[in-house]
């Protein structure tokens, strides 16, 4: 009795039925990648040397590097799902602003017609001494402005659209920073704000932008609501 033989026909009959019961299970085109590797393994365990067989730490480790990959590949399908109902919910999200007034961070003053939107700081301290800058599109200081002393919290400021010399200046967008400072010499934070009204809304790529006086704002730089009194 030839034992190889007897055991190669086993083998090649259990490898035949293996891959006739994987080619059954399989449903689309997603299979396709483990299931050739299926087959290709059954037709390696039909084809071996009974007396000198594959190594199976081998092959559990191949096995093992497509779990791995089926898995990232799920990780991925499941992050694109969530990024997009992220971005449905913030579309939602910004829909609602329109017409609505908020408070946005802020660098600048816009101007128009010699008036100017309001803006506000908010200190994260008390302070001695506060000073307010302007600067042009050149970085030109145009006006410097010295406040009293002011408490900690948020303080609301409106520009009269003037220089140092009384001067209207022309329309455009204007820099502007807050210093603060005790008697001590210590300095304070400082948070810069503006207000204004959602006129339009755009979507583009995952992060809505909002036209607020005039600008388009992205809706993460939001930092407040309200409603104009």
């Amino acid at each position: 009795m030839n034992i190889g033989n007897n055991v190669e026909q086993a083998l090649q009959v259990s490898a035949t039925g293996l891959r006739n019961r994987a080619s059954t299970n399989s449903t689309d085109g997603k299979e396709l990648g483990k299931q050739d590797f299926l087959n290709l393994l059954m037709t390696q365990m039909a084809n071996q040397d009974p007396l000198d067989p594959m190594d199976s730490a081998g092959m559990m480790q191949q096995l093992a590097a497509m779990g791995t990959v089926e898995q990232l590949q799920n990780l991925n399908n499941q992050t694109a799902k969530l990024m997009a109902i992220q971005q449905q919910i913030a579309r939602a999200t910004a829909g609602s602003l329109l017409d609505k007034d908020v408070e946005v961070g802020a660098s600048e003053i816009p101007l128009k017609n010699g008036d100017s939107v309001p803006v506000a700081y908010k200190l994260e301290g008390s302070a001695d001494r506060v000073m307010l800058l302007l600067q042009d599109s050149t970085g030109e200081m145009i006006r410097k402005i010295n406040l009293e002393s002011r408490a900690q919290g948020v303080h609301e400021f409106s520009w009269d659209g003037r220089d140092n010399d009384g001067d209207v200046m022309p329309d455009g967008n204007y820099s502007f920073n807050v210093f603060a400072r005790t008697d001590g010499g210590e300095d304070i934070g400082v948070t810069l704000t503006k207000s204004g009204q959602v006129s339009m809304i755009r979507f583009e790529g995952s992060q809505p932008l909002l036209k607020i006086n005039g600008e388009w704002v992205p809706a993460d730089e939001i930092v407040g609501l309200g409603n104009k009194s």
